[in-house]
């Protein structure tokens, strides 16, 4: 099965720094074929006959291995990215004029998750374990969309922009 991993916490700062070959490789020793990697900022594409959940305990493991701490792996099959960027979910919010971000979740939201985050971003999407969200470009800088929603969900999560994400699954996709 074609999977994405999107990793937390990889090159940025000063710590858990790697490069996108060295990445490529850990993953590759970790049992996943056909690895690729997409940006500097931990998206992994590979290929695995492992389950997802799987599949992102051998990339942590390979990870905390080299020496990379409190960087979880978020593993997402072509399937669920499809259903994730399906419909056009930010028709009302255009990119020229909005920034569009997934937080992708390794577990099932609770189901109050999005009142919370209303009052902090625009909430345009909750998905079994993703939060789509838009804010204005103008807003003030700062906002720390994916460490608010980890805090108010209590789960590990990831962001990424949504065009990211739509680039991911057409990489998958082939």
């Amino acid at each position: 099965m074609r999977y994405a991993a999107f990793l937390r916490a990889i090159n940025v700062g000063k710590h858990n720094r790697i490069t996108m070959a060295e990445l490529r490789a850990l993953c590759a020793d970790a049992g996943l074929a056909d690895v690729s990697t997409y940006l500097q900022t931990g998206n992994v594409l590979f290929e695995s006959g492992l389950a997802a959940e799987d599949a992102a305990t051998a990339i942590e493991d390979a990870l905390v291995q080299r020496g990379l701490r409190n960087a979880p792996a978020v593993v997402r099959s072509l399937e669920h990215l499809e259903a994730t960027i399906a419909g056009n979910p930010f028709a009302a919010f255009p990119a020229a004029t909005h920034s569009r971000y997934v937080t992708l979740f390794r577990e099932t939201l609770p189901p109050d998750v999005v009142a919370g985050a209303n009052r902090q971003f625009h909430v345009v999407a909750v998905q079994q374990r993703e939060i789509l969200t838009a804010a204005p470009l103008e807003r003030p800088q700062g906002l720390d969309i994916n460490g608010w929603l980890s805090k108010q969900v209590r789960s590990e999560g990831t962001t990424r922009y949504f065009h990211v994400v739509e680039e991911v699954a057409r990489l998958l996709r082939g």
